[in-house]
């Protein structure tokens, strides 16, 4: 209370300051009348009993000033004053304090930026119940890669044993999130979604209701009734936001699905994460119970069912114990099932740590760059207060002379530039709000809330307080600095003894600019040499003039594949008479960009059963039509598919060329046979292989290519959702067109995911875009920054000694020869900068070695190309100030002051 009182009072004095006076004019008054009165009445005449009365009580200006200390005014009213001083200061510089005032705004706009992304994705709590109760249950599993569990589920009956045994945790709840919805609306165009099965329990334990509706029961999932609850988008999307929507029937894989609830528009879960289909389609907007998925029903004597586990812990539980008590329970667990559990082990992880998943190390990677932005940002202020601190420094000794203390000249300067800070602030707030865009829209789409991102007033504070520290940090060295000075000497002798005492700090923290800014332009180097290296990679198709998008049919498991095959068929026919299309093809999957298991044939004619131990990943697809000139896939030998290769004929197969290398290395693979891997046992008959096309990094541009095996569509029975069409001009130009037609042939097929495949290819090279971009864009602020630096210091330096350069060029010194010696003095300034920059360099580089791809973390490149960048903007900020100043007149520079 009494630190609250003496705010208030502090307030006052600062809006009623001309009340309080009176009222406090009035007071003193008030007690000298008082006094005046009892001299008074004890006999004493009026005008001494007045005269007395102002000799006891003493001056009243003294009281008033004794009145003003007590209740802090005069702190308040010296710092106004400071205030009002720095502020003319400022305005009487107007080119300085606007260098300043941009320098600042660019550090702290990109560092409010990057922390309104921070604060979105890392820190901002996630909109549930208690979120930092909320925990994962991550399954381990210590087999080899193509036989272990990575995903993280469990089965449903460990599930009821976790459920079961652990104490530490209030409820645990199950979801899936794998497959694909298929919703449709009567009379509406049919639209994929993605949808997620969940518990009866899990909206209760994640402490969120629905916005319409009810939640799930546990009388639905007896019951198995098709009831779903709608995200707050797609009711806003498919019913206009009806408040009427509860209770009626959406259609799912062209089943009826009853509505019972609306989620708030805030809620989110799962987020997803998976392979490129997934990110175009969005995040989960709808949410059945797990008893209505026929194909993944939770059965305890079932352990092929995969789920996903999420955990409440109680409130006075650590995370630490309970990992504690998983532990007992999945070695409990291994000795009462070990055939499945033996090898499983068990990780509780907060939620916020599973959402933000492998975004954090890059994130806090960015933000560690922009605050060493800022770093350079403050040592370059320091350097230009402390060059412009010699034009003071009479000043300064002027005010010591008739009487101020130290500490009133430091408070006056760390005055000025905390002022100097917080208009900075204000301009780096004002530039936050497009940076935050530009993040956002460089930013790949598999961040999680990214959406969030926005300058709240989280942000607004965390630059408040970054504009005090800042304007502290770059102010007090030169503050210290200017007070320490003998005023009587300064004045004898003027600005140059002080110039010349400033220039070993002005040195080094030229040398520190330099530090760190080879700091990021090294590791901007190898993030963009890296970005550089996955564009060069040859996919092994060519993607330019590829349309490419996802046909599915209403309900895919009980379509007749001959029915597939009709569509596919006159598909072609009708797309191929389009003009500018040159083939047209579908497949099963274009990439797999999923960790895939390792697996073998079957059988290889001629070949031993291969080792486990020389498994490596494997796939298989089906295609159809034209798909490989489609897609521009080199055929090597042998030849394509045709319509020969149909549902009657001998099964027959094209392999990659990595495939012909594991089995049968330096021979020619076609016409050898073959029996594939399949799980359902429906294909046992000899495969003969009828081609050798070229590798496809159909596992990602960043992964060597894996064996893969091409199928006929017409001979697998299964769907081949992707098409690809290849046309002689801009495909999207003709998208309309294509889903026109796709439509008119069968309305009830859902057709999404329309994009080019180039467009592909750079989502999944969006993660390292975004790393080289922003780390270009920052070591380019930050060499700016530098160059500013040096210019600021070898400006003042150079001014201060014209008088020097004056008499050196009367003597006969040319003007080469004054550039010369200035420049030896940058290079005396930049090098131990540099050479500890380098230093450094080679350890963050060695903290983003996982980060790179083609290059080492001391590619000589990366680091030559920075040194010498920063070599040539040293020379380059000195060259023209002196330039400038040797075109002086000798006369008129010895007579400069």
């Amino acid at each position: 209370m009494r630190i609250w009182s003496r705010v208030r009072s502090w307030a006052r004095a600062v809006v009623r300051r001309a009340r309080m006076e009176r009222e406090m004019d009035a007071e003193l008054h008030f007690h000298i009348e008082a006094l005046t009165e009892d001299l008074v009445r004890s006999g004493v005449p009026r005008a001494q009993a007045l005269r007395r009365a102002r000799i006891e009580f003493g001056g009243i200006e003294r009281a008033k000033e004794e009145c003003r200390d007590a209740r802090g005014v005069n702190h308040v009213e010296g710092l106004l004053q400071d205030l009002r001083y720095g502020a003319r200061t400022l305005r009487k510089n107007p080119g300085f304090t606007a260098l300043a005032i941009l320098i600042l705004g660019l550090g702290m706009g990109a560092n409010t930026a990057v922390f309104s992304v921070l604060h979105a994705v890392l820190l901002r709590p996630l909109p549930y119940r208690n979120p930092e109760q909320l925990t994962m249950l991550w399954v381990t599993d210590s087999r080899p890669h193509n036989f272990a569990v990575t995903d993280g589920s469990t089965s449903y009956r460990d599930f009821l044993e976790w459920r079961r045994q652990a104490h530490t945790f209030e409820d645990l709840a199950i979801f899936y999130k794998r497959g694909w919805s298929v919703v449709t609306l009567t009379g509406e165009e049919p639209e994929k979604v993605q949808g997620a099965f969940v518990s009866a329990n899990f909206f209760a334990l994640m402490g969120v209701q629905p916005f319409l509706g009810h939640a799930f029961a546990e009388e639905d999932l007896q019951r198995r009734e098709r009831v779903v609850l709608l995200s707050h988008g797609l009711w806003q999307s498919r019913f206009g936001s009806s408040l009427e929507a509860v209770g009626h029937d959406i259609y799912i894989d062209g089943k009826p699905w009853k509505i019972v609830g609306v989620m708030p528009p805030q809620f989110r879960f799962p987020f997803l994460a998976g392979n490129w289909e997934n990110h175009l389609e969005g995040e989960v907007q709808l949410w059945a119970p797990l008893t209505t998925n026929p194909s993944d029903e939770p059965s305890p004597s079932d352990p092929s069912a995969r789920f996903q586990v999420i955990a409440r812990l109680n409130p006075t539980v650590t995370l630490r114990a309970a990992q504690a008590e998983m532990d007992t329970i999945a070695a409990r667990l291994a000795v009462q099932y070990p055939d499945s559990d033996k090898t499983l082990g068990v990780q509780v992880h907060l939620l916020s740590e599973y959402i933000s998943g492998e975004m954090r190390r890059p994130l806090l990677l960015l933000s560690l760059c922009v605050l060493l932005v800022l770093l350079i940002a403050c040592v370059n202020l320091a350097t230009l207060f402390l060059a412009r601190g010699v034009t003071r420094a009479r000043e300064m000794a002027v005010r010591a002379a008739i009487g101020a203390t130290r500490w009133r000249v430091i408070r006056q300067l760390l005055t000025e530039s905390v002022l100097l800070a917080i208009i900075g602030g204000g301009v780096g707030v004002l530039l936050a709000g497009p940076a935050v865009h530009l993040i956002v829209a460089l930013s790949p789409i598999t961040v999680p809330r990214l959406d969030e991102a926005r300058v709240d007033p989280a942000a607004l504070t965390f630059s408040s307080l970054l504009a005090l520290f800042c304007g502290l940090g770059f102010g007090l060295a030169p503050a210290r600095r200017f007070s320490a000075g003998d005023p009587h000497e300064l004045l004898k002798t003027g600005q140059q003894i002080t110039a010349t005492s400033t220039l070993g700090m002005q040195g080094l923290l030229v040398g520190a600019q330099f530090a760190l800014s080879l700091v990021l332009l090294a590791s901007a180097g190898l993030l963009i040499r890296s970005f550089v290296e996955v564009l060069a990679i040859d996919p092994g198709f060519q993607p330019n003039h590829i349309l490419t998008m996802r046909v599915q049919f209403t309900n895919p498991d009980a379509t007749p594949p001959a029915r597939m095959a009709d569509y596919y068929l006159r598909a072609w026919e009708r797309l191929r008479e389009i003009p500018g299309v040159q083939a047209v093809g579908t497949v099963g999957n274009i990439f797999f960009l999923e960790e895939n298991q390792n697996h073998a044939l079957r059988q290889v004619e001629g070949h031993p059963p291969e080792p486990v131990g020389s498994w490596t990943p494997l796939v298989w697809t089906q295609t159809s039509g034209d798909y490989f000139r489609a897609m521009a896939i080199p055929l090597i030998e042998g030849r394509y598919f045709t319509a020969q290769d149909g549902p009657e004929a001998p099964p027959v197969a094209i392999i990659n060329q990595t495939l012909a290398k594991r089995y049968w290395p330096g021979e020619d693979p076609v016409g050898k046979r073959l029996k594939g891997f399949d799980p359902r046992g429906r294909n046992d008959e000899w495969v003969t292989v009828v081609g050798l096309v070229a590798d496809m990094r159909s596992h990602g541009l960043e992964r060597v290519p894996m064996a893969e095996i091409y199928e006929v569509q017409a001979q697998r029975g299964e769907g081949t959702p992707n098409l690809v069409v290849r046309t002689s001009s801009n495909p999207m130009q003709l998208a309309p067109t294509i889903r026109s037609i796709l439509r008119s042939l069968d309305k009830s097929v859902i057709i999404s995911s329309i994009t080019t495949m180039q467009d592909v290819l750079r989502e999944q090279t969006a993660s390292r875009r975004f790393q080289a971009w922003l780390m270009g864009l920052f070591s380019a602020l930050a060499l700016l920054l530098a160059a500013v630096g040096v210019y600021g210091v070898m400006h003042y330096f150079v001014t201060q000694r014209i008088p020097e350069i004056g008499v050196r060029m009367a003597f006969g010194a040319s003007g080469k020869d004054i550039v010369s010696m200035f420049m030896r003095r940058a290079v005396r300034f930049a090098g131990p900068g540099l050479a500890v920059g380098l230093v450094l360099a080679l350890w963050s580089a060695s903290l983003i070695k996982r980060m790179l791809f083609g290059v080492t973390n001391t590619d000589p490149l990366s680091f030559l190309g920075a040194l010498s960048l920063l070599i040539l903007v040293a020379l380059s900020a000195t060259y023209f100030p002196v330039r400038r100043a040797t075109r002086v007149d000798p006369m008129v520079a010895l007579r400069y002051e």
